[in-house]
């Protein structure tokens, strides 16, 4: 592991102790029900080889993913070289992505194989419409995957979860920043980077977790700084490496890389992160239904958890470069399509 990853991990060591308590919570819904994991068991070894070969037949499998695209990149290079299945990755914000499969489903035309979102409604949502069917891949069934914890709810299956920091440009703001606070500087005045919750219910759960843990004034003050809307981690992350942004309240784990790489740019996760797990589902009309399986079997492994969830929490033990934690909990009653709606409606009035 090198210096850059190793300081990461030191960082990264207080989600593990802040989250793992919540480890045998279950995922409820809205009504107050908890949906249950799925009961299909393994591939037995004779039917996963044929899966195997079916999956190296079909040569191919797409992802419809919010997951970072630099690490999703590696990860189907991983895929490429170890089973020469090609990945075609899609990767959009959840909101958008929610849109094309529901298009696709609604057109009989399925492109994606695999659906990750960090979006628990679209789970359900995705569930309760009949898209979804069992993974049976046999590293989804061993000791080293904590099904009690990941394989959840119902079909879904947990594969890791975004962590996003405070990120500043160092030629900037020297200064730096500790927490969230530190933001409301005012010589961060219209030099700031937010991300717009559109109606991601993901992003709406960022949201709340700064309210509840900052304050419900702290937005209204953040607001008063005029900071610049960004639709996602990744462009704001890039601004302000670029020097675009002197600061940046919702920046992805890359910065990590970026710095590596010489730019001006410092990251700070907080203690006790706010943390958005991501849930895939194999979908049942998959065009490549076996090499769906062989991928998303690889994802859970230790090698393919290094490449996908680098700088991230994982969910395997062990795993290259990232932290082993369990993934934050959303409160469904508090992201019903109404609420969105609602949040999004008083964000809009503060901020543009």
């Amino acid at each position: 592991m090198g210096r850059i990853t190793a300081r990461l991990a030191l960082m990264l060591s207080m989600l593990a102790v802040g989250v793992m308590a919540i480890a045998g919570a279950a995922v409820t819904t809205a009504s107050g029900a908890a949906p249950a994991a799925t009961k299909a068991g393994p591939a037995t070894a004779k039917a996963w080889k044929q899966i195997l070969a079916k999956g190296k037949e079909e040569g191919q499998a797409t992802i419809y993913s919010s997951q970072n695209p630099i690490y999703l990149a590696d990860f189907a290079a991983g895929v490429k070289k170890k089973f020469g299945i090609s990945v075609t990755i899609n990767r959009q914000i959840d909101s958008v992505l929610g849109t094309q499969i529901t298009a696709e489903e609604g057109a009989n035309s399925l492109k994606a194989d695999v659906w990750i979102t960090a979006s628990l409604p679209h789970v359900l949502g995705a569930h309760k419409n009949g898209w979804v069917t069992d993974a049976v891949g046999p590293d989804l069934y061993k000791k080293a995957y904590d099904r009690k914890v990941y394989a959840k709810p119902a079909k879904a299956f947990v594969v890791g979860a975004a962590l996003l920091g405070l990120g500043w440009n160092t030629n900037q703001f020297s200064e730096g920043l500790k927490d969230y606070p530190d933001l409301l500087n005012s010589k961060l005045q219209g030099r700031i980077g937010i991300v717009a919750p559109g109606n991601a219910p993901s992003l709406v759960d960022w949201y709340h977790w700064v309210q509840g843990r900052y304050g419900a004034n702290y937005l209204t003050r953040l607001a008063a700084l005029k900071p610049k809307i960004y639709p996602s981690s990744l462009p704001m992350t890039q601004a302000v490496a670029s020097g675009e942004l002197a600061a940046g309240s919702f920046i992805a784990a890359n910065a990590v890389d970026l710095k590596a790489q010489g730019a001006p740019i410092g990251f700070k996760i907080v203690k006790n992160p706010w943390n958005a797990p991501w849930f895939a589902m194999m979908l049942k009309k998959s065009p490549h239904p076996n090499a769906a399986q062989v991928v998303m079997d690889f994802m859970v492994t230790k090698e393919g958890q290094s490449l996908v969830s680098k700088n991230t929490v994982g969910v395997v033990k062990g795993a290259a470069n990232t932290v082993y934690a369990a993934p934050r909990i959303q409160k469904l009653s508090t992201l019903t399509p109404k609420k969105i709606a609602d949040f999004q409606k008083y964000w809009e009035g503060l901020f543009q």
